[in-house]
């Protein structure tokens, strides 16, 4: 319930952007302001984005072998500063490449609440095939799918735990965002990806091995500014 409120209110915030951005493309002061992209040759656009990485994290746990529906594990959500490339293969059609660096705590939940087991970093990189629609003065919303490769390491154990081990893991993604024109090249985003990623991981509570199977599943929420060459 939780992330799909995030999910709701971002895509209320994108549909609000967009009325204001069309509002504001009336106005000859605002359309004075801007020159027109020229779809031919603008094939670039780099973006800065600010990013909420929000794990949806359901687990199945096994302890000292047997399984423990009682018990969980939880990633934290974290937010990092992310760069993203596009290069459009068409006036609509383009290709986009997320790339950040996240930190991320493992703690148990159910029977395990309030036990921290360790962190992780994590880069998972997504490769995006969107669909841009352009609906006038500015305003830019997009859908896309792909993959990401989620590259896992420098896992740390908390106090009692030895030995903890996330496995690196494929991803399906979907997505939908938006690119307003804000002054010439420059565009302001706002933007939200549903990944679905399934890893495992295995850790020792003392000399009790804990095994786990998790989908991370996160919401990944941006804003961020581009500028399109």
């Amino acid at each position: 319930m939780k992330r799909n409120s995030i999910f709701g209110l971002t895509i209320a915030f994108i549909l609000s952007l967009g009325v204001f951005g069309i509002d504001a493309g009336k106005s000859p002061a605002h359309a004075s302001e801007m020159t027109p992209i020229d779809e031919n040759y603008a094939k670039w656009l780099i973006r800065v984005r600010a990013l909420g990485i929000l794990p949806d994290t359901d687990s199945d746990v096994n302890i000292g072998g047997a399984a423990a529906p009682a018990a969980g594990l939880d990633i934290d959500d974290t937010y990092v500063p992310e760069l993203d490339i596009t290069y459009f293969l068409t006036k609509n059609i383009a290709l986009e490449l997320v790339l950040a660096i996240s930190k991320h705590d493992v703690e148990g939940t159910g029977s395990l609440a309030g036990t921290d087991v360790g962190d992780f970093y994590i880069i998972p990189p997504h490769l995006m095939l969107q669909y841009h629609f352009d609906m006038g003065n500015g305003f830019k919303p997009y859908i896309g799918a792909g993959i990401n490769y989620s590259l896992i390491f420098s896992e740390g154990n908390a106090a009692g735990f030895n030995g903890l081990k996330i496995d690196n893991g494929f991803g399906f993604s979907l997505q939908a965002g938006v690119d307003i024109q804000v002054r010439d090249n420059w565009y302001f985003n706002v933007d939200v990806k549903k990944t679905w990623l399934n890893v495992d991981a295995k850790t020792n509570l003392g000399a009790t091995p804990v095994r786990a199977d998790i989908d991370v599943d996160p919401w990944i929420v941006g804003v961020g500014l581009g500028y399109r060459f």
